[in-house]
């Protein structure tokens, strides 16, 4: 649930609903937690280009994409 979570509020927007997560996370469990598996599944959904996650689309500026890469080293 907790990759579910955190996938879930970077691709599709922040407010989950369990029903969502539950969804993810079992994608998650049946590709043995091979995250490179799981968001090949994970982006074809169509709850990716549902009308709630186009709707809360979070965009970042180069600035502030710079910024927090730098925060690494």
């Amino acid at each position: 649930m907790f990759l579910a979570d955190k996938i879930y509020r970077f691709y599709i927007a922040e407010n989950p609903e369990k029903q969502e997560l539950e969804q993810l996370s079992n994608i998650i469990i049946n590709n043995n937690f091979d995250l490179y598996y799981s968001l090949k599944e994970i982006l074809k959904l169509d709850l990716l280009y549902s009308e709630k996650s186009l709707n809360s689309i979070i965009y970042k500026n180069p600035l502030d994409l710079t910024i927090s890469t730098n925060k690494l080293f």
